[in-house]
């Protein structure tokens, strides 16, 4: 083949890679947005059906970009794209949602066939790929404290995210509290978690997850701790949630007064609830109670308590007020206090 022949070929090769190409990008636009919402008085919206959570239906159209619709309001819901819908009892159903013939009606036709089930059942939405990472959800808050009287400066900063598949949950958190007043050392409180959830059928799921743990009222240099259990969730709906879980945890402990590190095994038990409200202004409170008794050190317990409430004040951006108590009955420190809490106040958003 001469050189010009060859160059020939190689620009009708890469014309056609490039129309192709275009014919994808052009199909794929041509078909997105092209979800319906339908009311009960027939009114419709076309766009994108994000995602269910927590009673609001998150729908992107192109006038208005992305707006909340309480998810009782919606009669019918069709889209173009797989979802995964799962509702009150745990099950979880994979692939388009067509109209039904009903109202407040969801009809999911899965790879076994076509799955009815009345909207108040169903507790989310989630657009979930194979891989899944479609569902990100991501949220920082940061607050400041001053008072005079006492001359007490309070700072504290948190972070989460999570990520979710079709089976599998990955959570992680970080929060600093940083307390200083005149004429006493700066007190720190330092927490980073990493949790693995794996979903199981029946609101059954197995738990596990490594922490990392500072606390200088409790004389706590870092605590390491591995953690393996399970657990079900007892109840969910698009109000509240109630999930209780239990197993052991390997735990290193670097201490103030100690040289050596300390290595213990424990057990754990966990309640956590969230009840949250979609009505404008927009509320969740959560609450987590945490036991941990020694099974390597005799008589001891440890415990942690944490419930926060949020409260919007413009789309996504939240007023936070937290409460949390930390509990050791047998500190390792000779100088710590068995008990640790405190209150803070911040402003978080959710991306």
């Amino acid at each position: 083949m001469t050189n010009s022949l060859k160059c020939e070929f190689l620009r009708k090769s890469w014309l056609t890679r490039l129309f192709l190409l275009s014919s994808f990008l052009w199909m794929q636009s041509a078909t997105a947005g092209t979800d319906v919402v339908e009311f009960i008085n027939g009114d419709r919206l076309t766009g994108e059906a994000k995602s269910l959570d927590r009673g609001r239906l998150k729908f992107d159209t192109e006038p208005t970009g992305v707006i909340y619709i309480e998810w009782e309001k919606v009669a019918f819901l069709k889209t173009s794209d797989s979802l995964q819908v799962e509702t009150e009892n745990g099950d979880r159903f994979f692939g388009p949602i067509q109209r039904s013939e009903n109202a407040y009606e969801t009809l999911v036709e899965t790879s076994q066939g076509a799955q009815k089930i009345r909207n108040g059942r169903v507790v989310s939405i989630d657009q979930i790929d194979a891989a899944g990472f479609s569902n990100i959800d991501l949220s920082a808050s940061v607050g400041y404290n001053f008072t005079k009287a006492s001359d007490v400066t309070q700072f504290n900063v948190g972070a989460e995210a999570s990520y979710r598949t079709r089976i599998r949950e990955l959570h992680a958190s970080f929060s600093s509290f940083i307390s200083d007043s005149t004429g006493n050392d700066a007190s720190q409180r330092q927490a980073l978690n990493l949790n693995y959830t794996r979903l199981r059928a029946n609101r059954w799921l197995n738990d596990g997850g490594v922490s990392f743990d500072r606390n200088d009222e409790l004389g706590l240099n870092l605590r390491t701790s591995l953690s393996a259990g399970g657990g079900r969730i007892l109840m969910q709906s698009n109000h509240s949630r109630l999930v209780l879980k239990g197993g052991l945890k390997a735990t290193r402990e670097n201490n103030v007064d100690e040289a050596a590190d300390l290595d213990s095994v424990e057990s754990y038990g966990i309640v956590s609830w969230d009840w949250f409200r979609f009505d404008s202004p927009e509320l969740d409170w959560s609450t987590t109670l945490e036991i941990i008794p020694s099974l390597t050190e005799s008589g001891r317990v440890r415990g942690q308590f944490d419930t926060t409430l949020k409260w919007e004040i413009f789309e996504d951006l939240f007023w936070q007020l937290q409460f949390y108590d930390s509990y050791d009955n047998k500190p390792q420190s000779v100088d710590a206090s068995d008990n640790d809490f405190g209150i803070t106040t911040s402003l978080s958003y959710d991306f």
